[in-house]
This record gives structure tokens, sequence and C-alpha cells, in this order.
């Protein structure tokens, strides 16, 4: 029995038709077929899609009445928050409260599923929240009621990936960014964390921009892709660093067409990534062309065949939304009550009965938790920003907030770097005509560097650059300064137009030892 991926991209659609882990279609549709041309522009675009698709179906035998869907991030809302532990009945009214503050339109528009992990460490779970909204949701399926095939399952398209790169072999240790890049087809660009195979942050990046179906133009300037996607992402990390501060990446895997291998491991280099190309070529047919829309189908395909840590389905989420059907349920039941009648005698015992009961509970059970509520109240710490009588949701979400401050000032003061010592040390090394114009500290966990550009002027070059060899050797020499950077360099020293006179102007690189603090 094959099973049927079908991918909705940005520019493409992509129908991946497997046996097992074997491909045996693969068609790519391009959404600028039924943009323009002779379907017309008044047809709405559902009907062409279905068009195209009884075709392409027609054409290649293809009679599954079943596929697995994974949709481009443009149609889904995906985020990650954190919250405090809960029963499982608190949860997801809990969750859907908390999503709130992070989504730009009403919960109540859309179809959603969650996934948590616990972090019993800091007592709070991690929750992974997708949703779509419901007009695009009954869009697709409306698509596939008319092709008369029974969709399984809707996912995120970067979920669907992480099901082919666990067929590749690819173990998700530790915290880690996978970046499945498209130089390309203009498919969009999956930038995604995962913490042993946890989604912690996604972000989706278009590089060529411009309308869903527009022409993909013939010749691509790969550098000024490259260069627009290293500013991309370093927007995606630098809000990561400030959104997960105590979660570092460890190492980063580009998943892309093995012909720009060479240009990605210097693109990785020069964002500063521990990265490595994943070539993941070798797990496709050799019949069949590499393509991140495919990957992205085939991903999918294998719904049923290979299982990732993420269970984000949001098929499954609309069912569980239905109205139940009361009405169904009480014609059902009426043959088995039809002809018995009830005596009134017993319906004013049934009420006085329930009566008691409620009785009971009132007053051994409801009025004693009432009192022992208002007395866990009246001992709440008077805080300014917090009202006594405010509700969990208001303390939860004031709960979270604090927590995430502490553990940034904690945080903070794990990784202070003392500089005072250092940086007395400086003036006093420095030799007479040598003046410092710029300092700057960065650096990771074992590589820091501070980096020295100053200006040596004595009114002639030989003797200026001989008190920077001077201060370098003084910088070298120190004891103190000496105990914190163990490899200082001196970059370079070139003479240079200063007030009508020349001046020699220096830069000194100085590497902190592994062990510096």
């Amino acid at each position: 029995m094959s099973s049927l991926g079908i991918y909705f991209g940005s520019k493409f659609i992509s129908i991946v038709e497997t046996k097992g882990k074997k491909i045996l279609n693969n068609i790519q549709i391009s959404r600028s077929q039924y943009s323009v041309g002779e379907l017309g522009e008044r047809v709405p675009e559902e009907l062409k899609i279905v068009a195209i698709f009884k075709e392409e179906l027609r054409k290649n035998r293809i009679e599954a009445r079943e596929a697995s869907v994974t949709l481009s991030g443009k149609d889904l809302v995906i985020r990650n928050f954190e919250m405090p532990v809960l029963s499982r009945q608190e949860l997801e009214t809990a969750v859907n409260f908390e999503a709130k503050k992070y989504i730009p339109f009403k919960v109540e528009d859309l179809v959603s599923d969650f996934q948590l992990k616990s972090d019993r460490f800091n007592r709070q779970n991690l929750i992974l929240f997708a949703g779509i909204k419901k007009e695009v949701l009954d869009k697709y399926l409306s698509i596939f009621s008319q092709l008369d095939i029974r969709p399984n399952v809707i996912e995120y398209s970067a979920f669907s990936v992480l099901r082919f790169l666990q067929l590749a072999e690819l173990r998700y240790k530790g915290i880690i960014c996978i970046i499945n890049i498209d130089l390309q087809e203009e498919d969009e660009v999956n930038f995604l964390v995962l913490e042993n195979g946890f989604p912690l942050f996604s972000r989706d990046i278009t590089l060529l921009g411009g309308p869903e179906g527009a022409v993909v133009p013939q010749e691509i300037d790969t550098a000024a892709m490259l260069e627009k996607l290293k500013i991309e992402i370093h927007i995606s990390l630098d809000y990561y660093n400030r959104k997960l501060p105590l979660k570092k990446i460890s190492k980063a895997f580009f998943i892309a067409d093995p012909v720009f291998q060479a240009d990605l491991e210097v693109f990785g280099k020069d964002l500063g990534l521990a990265a490595q190309f994943k070539d993941v070529t070798k797990y496709l047919d050799k019949t069949v062309s590499y393509s991140p829309s495919l990957i992205k189908g085939y991903g999918c395909s294998l719904f049923k065949t290979i299982r990732t840590d993420v269970r984000i389905n949001l098929l499954s989420a609309k069912a569980k939304v239905k109205p139940p059907k009361e009405k169904a349920v009480a014609e059902e039941a009426a043959p088995l009550f039809s002809g018995f009648k009830v005596s009134p005698l017993v319906i004013l015992l049934g009420l006085a009965l329930c009566g008691l009961v409620l009785a009971f509970f009132y007053i051994y059970k409801i009025q004693p938790l009432r009192r022992e509520i208002a007395g866990i109240i009246s001992q709440r710490p008077s805080v300014a920003t917090v009202s006594p009588s405010a509700p969990y949701e208001e303390l939860s979400s004031q709960e979270t907030s604090y927590r995430g401050k502490i553990n940034n000032i904690a945080a903070l003061f794990k990784k202070e770097i003392y500089a005072t010592e250092v940086l007395e040390a400086l003036p006093r090394l420095m030799p007479e005509g040598v003046w410092l114009l710029d300092l700057s500290f960065w650096g990771e966990e074992s590589n820091k560097e501070l980096m020295l550009k100053g200006m040596a002027y004595l009114a002639d070059n030989t003797r200026e650059l001989g008190q920077v060899n001077d201060f370098v050797s003084a910088l070298k020499g120190d004891r103190i300064f000496g105990r914190y950077f163990k490899n200082i360099t001196l970059l370079a020293a070139d003479t240079r137009a200063f007030q009508q006179k020349t001046a020699t102007h220096f830069s000194i690189s100085c590497r902190m030892s592994k062990g510096g603090k």
C-alpha cells in the first residue's frame, strides 16, 4: 500500500508517493502554473488546484485515497513559551490563555494543538504551540474532499523535515540548530532549534520575496542570497539568545543541495557557528534530483513509517473541537424510553434526594473549602504589582514573568567578568606617546577576545612603532594582564594623517585563556 505526502509551499506544491521508504512518484507543481493562464483569473484558486491535482494524479496513475499533508509556515502559527506545572484538566485552558500573548488574532479563530516538555529543574513546562486559522484549514480540507482523498495528518513543514532527517540518521543530542536552505527553488528557509529532538524555536525566512505564485528568476545571485541569509540568520540567533539565554546552541546542521557545500561551510564560519553540512542526497533515490520541497513532501509521506518526538497534528486537533451530535443521540435513545411513564411522586422524591445531597456537600464540603481559600488569600503578602484577589491565571503569568527575570539575572551573575584588575593595568603599561582610541571585548565561554585600538605620536614614525612594540611586550610581561590573556598579538600598525600630522595607528588582539574569568 503506497503513501502520499503533499507539501503546500510558498512557490511549489510537491506530491510524493512512497512505498515503505522508496519514492515511487515525485511531482513538482509551480504555483505560477495556476496563478495565470488558461484557467482564468476569475476561477477560485481552490478549483484551479483541484483541476491540476486531478490531472497530475491521472497522468502518474496515482490511486491513493489517503494523504499526509504538510504546510508552509505562512499558513501556520508556531510559538514556544513556558508555563508552570499544571494538571491535565487545567492545562488546555491555560495554554490557550497564555497563547493569546503571542499571536496577533483571537485564539478562538484557530484550530490549535500543543505539546509539552517538562523542565523538572525549574518546575516549568516548555510548550510547543501550533495553530491554523479555521478558514485556511477549511480551504485545504475542501480541496481534498473534491479530490476524494482523506488526509490523515496536517503538520508544519519543518517538522516533516525532521522525519526525513531521522531517516538520514541525524541524531538530536543536546541543543542543535537545523537550517534547511534553498538557493534554487526559492522555497522558504527553515531555521529550527531543537533540544534533544524537542523544538525550542522556529522561524521561516524568504530570501527573494515576491507574491505567491511569482515566477522564479532563471539566474539567481547565490552570493547576494547568502549575504541576505547571513543577515536573517543573525537576526534569528539574536532573538533566540535573548529569549533563551541559558540554552546555548552547540552545533548547527545545514541541509541543502551538495553543490553549495563549500559556500555553506564558509558561511557557517562567518556566523561563528560550529556548523556541519549534512549531505542528504544519498538517502534519496538516484533517479530523483535534490529539492527542498521534495524533502518536505517525502518526510511527510513517511508519517506512518517513521515516528519523531514531535506529535503535533492539526487535523486531530480539529476533530477534538467538533460539536457533539446531541440531537442524533437523543433520536437514537428515544425508542428505548418510548411508552415509559414516570409517577409525579417519584419525580418529587428524586428532587428531594438531589436537594439533600447538594445541601450535604454545601454544608460539609463547599463551605469549609471556601473558608480555607479565603484564609489563604488573606495571608498572601502585600505586593504592589499583584492584587490579593487576583485570579490564578494572573498569578501564573506573573510567576512566569518573574521567574524569567530571575533566570536572566542569575545568568548575568554566573557569567560576570571582573574587568577592574585588567583595565587598571592598561594605563600603567602604556609607554609615553601612546593612547587608546577604542576598547572592545566579546566572545564565547571558551574563546573571549579583548581588542585594543590606539595611536602613538612622537613626531617620528620609527620611534612610534617602537613604542607600540614596547606596549605589546609590556602587556605580555605583566603578571596581572598575562594571567588573563595568553595570546597577545599586534594585528596591524600603520601610519595615518592626524590633525595635519602623521601618527601610527595600531590594533592589538588579546585572547583570553580557557580558564580566564
